[in-house]
């Protein structure tokens, strides 16, 4: 995604966000890994804890007017039972790091209009 802000404008519909253990990845790349044994080890993390910049995508986005939809999906493979909450965890993790983004952004956003 370009960081220019003459670029995508209103072309974006809705995002979709995920961040990735990166050093996972390489190993799937690398045909060390499976796809599948890269989920079950952990290769997709709740947004914001690993090594994609969710941050700058939102902001960047934000700043140029995005009002589109963010969805999130937390990939993840069960091999037993979870304890508490499983991945559903996770999920909140990553919904509420996006809402604070949004909230900072907002918030940023109408103190520089005052």
């Amino acid at each position: 995604m370009s960081t220019r802000r003459d670029r995508g404008g209103g072309r974006i519909a809705h995002t979709h966000l995920k961040d990735v253990n990166s050093q996972i990845a390489d190993k799937v790349r690398a045909g060390r890994l499976s796809y599948t044994e890269a989920v079950v080890e952990g290769m997709y993390r709740p947004l914001g804890d690993v090594d994609v910049d969710v941050e700058t995508i939102v902001n960047t986005l934000q700043g140029n007017g995005y009002t589109g939809w963010y969805t999130l999906e937390q990939d993840t493979i069960v091999t037993e039972e979870p304890r508490g909450e499983g991945p559903v965890t996770d999920v909140r993790t990553s919904a509420g790091y996006v809402r604070s983004l949004l909230t900072t952004t907002a918030a940023d956003s109408s103190a520089t209009t005052r």
